[in-house]
């Protein structure tokens, strides 16, 4: 008797502790709620000023076990693809399950302590009228959320699949078919770290009737970044798509795209960023002609990071501007770009496209192309006022070039482009060929044609050229290609030395 006694008393005990733990949470919720959506608004201010978005949370009523709140999202501008006009709002109905062991939680037996579980679902409004109708009335997606204790945020977005008709008035047929998505989220309280996923495996759009169709297929995005030293987000992003798809559009050939990818890797040291872009593709078919497969590298090295910051800081501060100031347009924020783009040439920034490659039946092309440079003045107009020769020895520390292109690749790609414009592609080849062969004849000062590839060779570094087996100085390349003036026709270097050869000695 005593022992079940016990036993009572210590479940009682701990309903009790459980009940008092999960009200004290839900009262602590309300205002760590409003802390973390003033730093989310703040963060979309600085990192996406152009989308006007703000989030406000409303409604509150807490609950014991657990309270229920509106988060609305406003955008300034509006959405027009979605039909959501100015400043109209999207809400997000939610219900949040109190920590420390929230009872949606517990339907899945995650015995995890959290300080809350908080499952969202849009709205309906007549902002999302025109969406609605798409879902038959379901909310596109559902969120579950969990937040941790040390305010950190996982969360788990599944977007229904669509399958919706719209009949126009001339009778065709217009259908959005959508496989649905998942998408995984991971922050910290400070926004300062961020990853996520993204998955589906088909969106189209069609007219069954004409057989006309835009597909993507296999979405694929991923990313893991975290905030540097100069507020600028580094890490590693993936961007891929399996197909995209046009076909039967009227005047319009059909196109095939597969292996699309794009990848981003950016990290940084004490004062230096450095981003590398990479986008390739498997495979282009254009009018059932295989136009080939390639690969572009980017590369972005010693960049400035406090110049990053001011520049990132300059375009954020156009872009308020001009979604809070009646009467600024767009051209405000192209000119604080140009006027601000020297900041991203600070210090001794290097450029790389480091390979662009291009692959066809009939061989591979490549370019590699890099440039460092130094001594960037801060006054700028010092730059304007330089001849060539002397921006070239002040600016440049190393210029190379590297091109290589199969003629036969080269005649294949020129021929399948006469056959795209409808023309007979063997009875171009022969011509095309001929062009191939003229233009390596009237451009042999400048590249090579050996074993059946045109090659171009050059690098700069330290007053010297090299252009293919040819070296010369910088003012003999520039003299050659009638880019500079000798010294004995202007008040040059060289000239200046000879007048002074010509003194008489002093004693």
């Amino acid at each position: 008797m005593k022992r079940s006694l016990v036993a009572v008393s210590i479940v009682v005990a701990l309903g009790a502790v459980w009940t008092g733990a999960s009200w004290y949470t839900g009262k602590q919720l309300e205002s760590r709620l409003d802390r973390f959506i003033e730093k989310t608004n703040i963060e979309l201010k600085n990192s996406a000023p152009e989308s006007g978005f703000e989030w406000q949370a409303k409604d509150f009523k807490r609950g014991i076990f657990s309270s229920d709140v509106r988060l609305i999202l406003t955008t300034k501008g509006g959405m027009k693809e979605v039909g959501i006009k100015p400043n109209e709002e999207i809400i997000f109905k939610s219900t949040i399950d109190h920590g420390p062991f929230p009872i949606s939680n517990l339907k899945t037996f995650s015995l995890v302590p959290k300080m809350a579980s908080i499952h969202s679902e849009l709205e309906k409004s007549d902002a999302l009228k025109e969406l609605f109708n798409f879902t038959d009335g379901k909310s596109l997606f559902r969120a579950d959320t969990n937040v941790g204790y040390s305010g950190s945020l996982s969360a788990n977005i599944d977007f229904i699949p669509i399958n919706y008709t719209k009949i126009n008035k001339n009778g065709d047929h217009r259908v959005l078919s959508f496989a649905g998505a998942k998408i995984s989220a991971n922050t910290d309280r400070n926004l300062s770290v961020f990853s996520f996923t993204a998955k589906s495996e088909e969106l189209s759009f069609s007219d069954p009737a004409k057989k006309e169709t835009i597909s993507l297929k296999g979405i694929d995005f991923k990313g893991d970044n975290k905030k540097g030293n100069f507020d600028t987000y580094v890490g590693d992003q993936s961007y891929s798509v399996g197909e995209f798809s046009i076909n039967g559009i009227p005047n319009e050939p059909n196109i095939s795209l597969k292996g699309i990818k794009i990848t981003t890797n950016s990290h940084e040291d004490k004062e230096n960023l450095n981003i590398k872009v990479t986008s390739s593709i498997d495979g282009v078919k254009i009018k059932d002609i295989e136009l080939g497969s390639g690969k572009l590298e980017l590369g972005l090295e010693k960049l400035d990071g406090q110049s990053v910051r001011k520049f990132n800081q300059a375009y954020n501060d156009a872009r308020q501007k001009t979604l809070t100031v009646d009467g600024l347009s767009n051209d405000m924020t192209s000119y604080t770009i140009l006027s601000n783009l020297h900041l991203l040439l600070n210090k001794n920034p290097q450029f790389s496209i480091s390979p662009f490659k291009w692959k066809n039946s009939e061989g591979e092309s490549s370019v590699d192309f890099r440039l460092s440079l130094q001594n960037i003045p801060e006054d700028k107009n010092t730059v304007y006022r330089m001849e060539p020769e002397e921006m070239i020895r002040s600016l440049v520390k190393d210029l190379s070039l590297n091109i290589n292109i199969p003629k036969a690749m080269l005649i294949e790609s020129i021929a399948q482009a006469n056959e795209l414009d409808g023309k007979d592609k063997a009875a171009t080849k022969i011509e095309v060929e001929q062009q191939v062969q003229a233009v390596v004849r009237n451009g042999s000062k400048f590249i090579t044609n050996k074993n059946g590839v045109i090659g171009l060779n050059f690098h700069y570094a330290n007053d010297k050229v090299k252009l293919n087996d040819k070296e010369s100085s910088l003012h003999q390349f520039l003299l050659d290609n009638s880019l500079a003036e000798s010294y004995d026709d202007a008040d040059g270097e060289e000239s200046q030395h000879d007048n002074e050869s010509e003194l008489p000695a002093t004693e």
